[in-house]
């Protein structure tokens, strides 16, 4: 190895990119490192990718494994958070996630992430919360399951010159119900971006799959939030785009508010 670089994110692991020669080549591959051994997750990454490998999904190639390290290729671009286009980079985001569900590729089942069971302290209308606590609470409609990456967002998303080049960060990836990955990547957009632009998706999304995302698993991972995202947005952001961190529970609410909506509630 003749350099390495850390990488912006990485909150569960420490990633870096590393140059290593050979015969005088030199070659650039990306090192996720735990501070702990994790046989979990890095057998489940290490499988992931390897499955994908029979894919056209752009990847990272797995290298090799350690119990606390994991080797891969570097996909092309960069995360890419602020694009003068953002209709065309929501609608590549869209196609690409209709494309990974589309997969024939088998998993861990799902787990959830949900955080919190009260409103959060900062809530404004603690009664939305408490209406989509009441829905999760209930039996999920029945629903098909396909191949989820489970973190599918803007941050685990790389470009070059507008076009959407690399998904990354496989190590949660599973079988699920795919509107868990709508939802969570709408999460992402509504506390970057707007509630607009989270909707926005969706729609995009249910023209490129040709069904309507349904809203118990939109609530359910819209429901993932917590007091901690105001700590770590900003380090994943790492200055590439503004962050208005006091509206964060009022558009996450508005978005619960617009799925109830949908659900009748």
């Amino acid at each position: 190895m003749v350099a390495a670089r850390r990488l912006t994110g990485g909150l569960t692991s420490l990633v870096r990119l590393v140059t290593v020669e050979r015969r005088g080549k030199r070659a650039a591959y990306v090192l996720r490192t735990w501070s702990e051994p994790a046989p979990d997750a890095i057998a489940n990454e290490a499988a992931i990718l390897t499955a994908l490998e029979a894919t056209d999904i752009p990847a990272p190639r797995l290298i090799a494994t350690t119990t606390d390290m994991l080797l891969m290729t570097r996909v092309p671009g960069r995360v890419y958070l602020m694009p003068h286009d953002r209709e065309a980079w929501l609608r590549q985001m869209a196609h690409m996630l209709v494309r990974i569900h589309d997969l024939d590729v088998r998993g861990r089942p799902f787990e959830s992430w949900r955080e919190l069971v009260d409103p959060p302290a900062d809530a404004v209308r603690p009664d939305v919360w408490r209406a989509a606590f009441a829905l999760v609470a209930t039996t999920p409609p029945a629903t098909r399951t396909t191949f989820i990456h489970r973190d599918y967002q803007h941050f685990n998303l790389l470009w070059s010159r507008e076009r959407l080049t690399g998904v990354i960060d496989w190590v949660s990836a599973c079988v699920g119900s795919p509107d868990v990955d709508v939802g969570h990547c709408r999460l992402n957009l509504a506390l970057l971006f707007s509630v607009d632009v989270a909707e926005r998706f969706r729609a995009l999304y249910e023209a490129e799959a040709g069904r309507a995302v349904e809203p118990w698993w939109d609530i359910h991972a819209l429901l993932s939030y917590g007091p901690g995202w105001k700590d770590f947005l900003p380090l994943q952001i790492d200055g590439r785009a503004k962050l208005e961190v006091r509206g964060m529970p009022g558009r996450i609410e508005e978005l619960l508010a617009g799925a109830l909506r949908r659900c009748g509630v």
